[in-house]
């Protein structure tokens, strides 16, 4: 769960021009930059506000501004990170339509990287070591390494087909020179499967955590039988399946909260490492 400050937000996110500079990443109108903007506008509106003048109603206000907390958590983590890899990654996640409600499947390239992106920033910055390339994600927890291979569906009916992708290709990842003492991942953000876009968790303080974890929990039930996420055609060092979810969360129309939640299944077939993923899970996820 991350507050958004939007003074501290748009002082931290002062540099991150220079960092795509660095990256050889050619600054101009993206989705990133104009989630950046929305951070001014809503600065300006809470000014305005203060002195009593009507909230003016702006396009994409709230998608902007949850997106410019994923990506300061992105920029927190890779700052100092100006490597090939992150470039090519950086610049998919750049692109993409600035409403999530114009997202289709034949453009939604830009914010599948963008998940990749932000659960690894997550986990750097809870102190994990993580490295960024392909496979999508190589997490240290331990003495292992978990090789994660990120999924985003479009919709419920392709969970399955995107899980069972996501696990062939573990398998070539972990057949490979070298991996053997390696476990596998899959990492499925079901965001879009809850929300196109437009929906937001609206509770007090104090149930806004609960809220969205129940969200999960009863999206995940309904669809059990049907995304068949424990499979034993799965290679024997995959460790589990994550289902990830991430929602603005509006407390009482005064804050504006970044809040995600995830849970994690075991294979049956790899239980020392689902153990070894147990035993950090939180280390990736302090309270």
């Amino acid at each position: 769960m991350q507050r958004l400050s939007f003074d501290s937000a748009i002082e931290q996110l002062h540099e991150l021009d220079d960092w795509l500079h660095a990256l050889g990443i050619r600054v101009q109108k993206d989705r990133w930059h104009d989630a950046v903007r929305m951070l001014h506008r809503a600065k300006e509106q809470r000014d305005r506000a203060e002195r009593g003048v009507t909230f003016q109603p702006i396009p994409n206000y709230v998608p902007g501004l949850f997106e410019s907390m994923e990506v300061l958590e992105i920029f927190r983590a890779f700052s100092n990170n100006t490597s090939p890899l992150l470039r090519e990654k950086l610049s998919r996640a750049l692109s993409g339509p600035v409403s999530p409600l114009e997202e289709q499947p034949k453009n939604s390239a830009a914010r599948n990287a963008m998940f990749e992106l932000v659960l690894a920033a997550d986990w750097k910055n809870a102190g994990a070591i993580v490295q960024l390339g392909e496979p999508d994600i190589c997490v240290t927890l331990g003495a292992a390494t978990f090789i994660v291979e990120c999924k985003r569906p479009f919709s419920s009916t392709s969970v399955r087909r995107n899980i069972e992708d996501a696990a062939g290709q573990l398998r070539t990842a972990l057949d490979a020179p070298g991996q053997a003492g390696s476990f596998g991942m899959v990492a499925v953000s079901v965001s879009r499967v809850f929300s196109p876009g437009n929906i937001m968790c609206c509770a007090p303080e104090d149930q806004g955590r609960t809220t969205v974890n129940d969200a999960l929990i009863e999206l995940i039930g309904k669809h059990r039988y049907e995304w068949k996420w424990n499979t034993a055609t799965f290679h024997e060092r995959i460790a589990s399946v994550m289902f990830h979810l991430a929602v603005p969360w509006d407390i009482s129309g005064e804050r504006l909260i970044y809040l995600s939640t995830t849970k994690f299944f075991e294979q049956a077939k790899c239980a020392t490492g689902f153990q070894v993923l147990r035993e950090n899970i939180a280390k990736l996820y302090p309270a």
